[in-house]
């Protein structure tokens, strides 16, 4: 914005410079050049009233002293009679063109400029006749050294106004605009969840503090929206552990009891299915309480080496992969990579993702994880082997309770891109129902 603002006022003001500096310059140097030659022009015909005297034959000719006095310090004249003959000159020789003397001897007063001179001839008139011509020269340094001190005076107010305009645009872009920073960093951070952040109301122009208090309004109302339900949330989650719990305890003695006792398997298979969904229920609560958590989680990223942590959740995930002759890999391009994530969310991520793997995969499957980095962006890409999904699961696999499987919850990967994004990466899933699942999570590389 302060660069637009620059640009905009700079060619602005450039434009009303040239529409006033440019035509005041060029004005005020012709006229002074027009005042020089007039005054030449004058010059010239005093000393063809001087020499008047001298075309009379019963006079004394004009002496050359008295005409280098009139003429005056740095200027020379010339009085020539009708044939062109010189009669008397004071100064240097002059060079002027014969179309000045023909204009002078029809009895018109006229000038031009040569180089580095001002030229003037004028008639002699003696008893209503022209009897001859006066050539008069001045140099004309003072004129175009007047000319020359007028265009570095008016280059320079014009310097000084381009300057003032550069330092007036930064001003009101910096006044603009160092509010508008803040309100952004304050944005920022309620995207990381830290709704109890508030906007600076006070600095910057009237209509950017009443965004910012407009914005604060809004944000203390989503943080009481927001952490009332995660509150919610949680507390229900966290009471119903304990009476599933109990009813689970409960359910299995009976189960115990009706089989000591011998009864009709039926009434086994009823516990056993009341069973199953007390279990699923268990870990539908379990994953409430795990969103709960994951929303109400700080984002402050921190240097991690991906790798480690990689290869520490595939030790973690051994054994239950091996109970489910399922086989755990990794691949890394290097053996060290460092990404900017929050300590602890990263192994929260793979381990949802090898969970869903491993839900849906059957015996002798294969789970890969590859590491890989440009740039900008680390990479994680767990790959299964397993049945895949539809393009209809796809779009809704981040959902909540969404889920593909009869023992799911759907929370998981709901979970994962929570985690993901709050750290500034993204999360895509790439799957082919036969072929496998391939889900991608991408970090910032640590500076």
């Amino acid at each position: 914005m302060t660069r637009r603002l620059v640009v905009a006022l700079l060619v602005f003001t450039t434009v009303v410079l040239l529409l006033s500096v440019v035509p005041l310059g060029v004005a005020t140097s012709s006229r002074d050049r027009s005042d020089y030659a007039a005054s030449t022009r004058a010059l010239a015909g005093s000393l063809a009233t001087l020499a008047e005297d001298s075309f009379d034959d019963s006079r004394k000719p004009l002496e050359q002293q008295r005409l280098s006095t009139a003429a005056g310090p740095g200027a020379s004249a010339e009085v020539l009679d009708l044939t062109g003959r010189t009669r008397v000159r004071t100064g240097s020789p002059l060079v002027f063109p014969a179309s000045l003397v023909s204009a002078a001897k029809n009895g018109d007063a006229t000038s031009v400029s040569t180089q580095d001179y001002v030229v003037a001839a004028a008639p002699v008139v003696a008893d209503g006749v022209v009897r001859g011509v006066v050539i008069a020269s001045r140099p004309d340094e003072a004129v175009e050294s007047r000319v020359t001190r007028l265009w570095l005076a008016l280059g320079a107010v014009a310097a000084v106004t381009l300057l003032l305009s550069v330092a007036i645009a930064v001003g009101a872009a910096q006044w603009v605009a160092r509010p508008l920073r803040r309100l952004q960093t304050t944005a920022l951070r309620w995207s990381d969840g830290s709704l109890h952040e508030r906007a600076d109301p006070t600095g910057g122009p009237p209509e950017i503090r009443a965004t910012a208090s407009a914005l604060n309004v809004m944000a203390a109302r989503l943080d009481t929206l927001v952490h009332g339900s995660r509150a919610v949330v949680a507390d229900v989650s966290h009471q119903l552990r304990t009476p599933l719990a109990a009813m689970r305890l409960r359910l299995e003695l009976v189960r115990a009891d009706v089989a000591a006792e011998g009864r009709a398997s039926g009434a086994d298979d009823d516990l056993g299915f009341a069973l199953g969904e007390l279990e699923r229920l268990s870990r539908l609560v379990d994953g409430l309480l795990l969103v709960a958590r994951a929303e109400s989680a700080q984002s402050r990223p921190q240097p991690v080496d991906v790798c480690d942590v990689v290869r520490e959740r595939r030790q973690a995930w051994q054994p239950v992969a091996e109970e489910r002759g399922v086989a755990l890999t990794v691949d890394a391009v290097e053996p060290k990579v460092i990404a900017s994530a929050t300590p602890g969310q990263l192994e929260q991520v793979l381990d949802n993702l090898r969970d869903n793997s491993l839900e849906a995969m059957p015996s002798g499957g294969r789970i890969d994880v590859k590491i890989s980095r440009d740039r900008d962006t680390v990479s994680v890409a767990v790959c299964d082997d397993g049945p895949g999904m539809s393009d209809e699961q796809q779009q809704a696999a981040f959902h909540r309770f969404v889920t593909g499987s009869s023992s799911g919850t759907g929370l998981g990967l709901a979970v994962v891109h929570r985690l993901v994004t709050a750290d500034g990466g993204t999360v895509h899933l790439d799957s082919a129902v036969g072929v496998g699942t391939t889900v991608v999570v991408q970090l910032p590389v640590a500076r």
